[in-house]
């Protein structure tokens, strides 16, 4: 644990709480366990960097460049990742619970059963990602990518996802009770067996969706499924 912060630096399960990382080049680092609460990692390199099971609540990752990183059940509790690259990197079990992901590049990242439950994710680009399973419970994603995305078995309840665009995003099975999608595009979004009670759909792009009996919704539907 007293090496230096470097590439390839194996720091298992060390603690490294409220440790002063900005713009430290720590690729391809072991960081399982680590204890790196309210650490600065501001614009930090960790692509290819291994954090499964470490402990980053509050840190800030603000602007990091994380690609092909591994997050597996981490603690990122209130964690800020604002303008991250997060292209590839595995969240799976990890906790983002009121974390921030504005404007993140998360292409093909994976949250299969994440928790996100009142993080913020504005902005951002989570095409073709994983969140199958996830809790993404009170979410605020405005304006977000989410075309190809998988959700299927996920909880969105009361999130708000107004403008964002879920184009041949699977949501099959989802939990979507009092979600907002205003002026959301959902075109060519499968959305079979999912939970709209209270579902705000108004100005939604809806064209080619298939609906929650499976019916396949007519093009240029637009607030309701004709």
């Amino acid at each position: 644990c007293t090496d230096p912060p470097a590439s390839k630096v194996n720091w298992d399960n060390c603690n490294k709480t409220g440790a002063q990382l900005s713009k430290i080049n720590l690729r391809e680092s072991v960081l399982n366990n680590a204890d790196l609460s309210f650490a600065d990692l501001t614009k930090a390199r960790l692509s290819y960097a291994d954090l499964g099971n470490a402990n980053l609540e509050n840190a800030d990752l603000s602007k990091i460049k994380a690609n092909n990183s591994r997050f597996v059940s981490a603690r990122l509790v209130k964690a800020k990742l604002n303008h991250a690259q997060l292209t590839h990197s595995s969240f799976e079990r990890a906790d983002l619970s009121q974390a921030e992901l504005n404007n993140v590049s998360a292409k093909k990242a994976h949250f299969y059963n994440a928790l996100l439950n009142a993080a913020t994710l504005n902005d951002a680009d989570f095409a073709s990602a994983n969140f199958e399973q996830a809790d993404l419970s009170r979410v605020i994603a405005k304006n977000t990518n989410f075309h190809k995305a998988r959700f299927s078995y996920a909880i969105l309840a009361s999130g708000d996802f107004q403008k964002a665009d879920f184009t041949k995003a699977k949501l099959d099975n989802t939990d979507l009770s009092d979600a907002n999608f205003e002026s959301a595009n959902l075109e060519g979004a499968d959305l079979h067996d999912a939970d709209i009670h209270n579902t705000n759909f108004s100005h939604a792009k809806l064209g080619n969706a298939i609906w929650i009996d499976r019916r396949r919704c007519r093009p240029g539907s637009v607030g309701v499924c004709k």
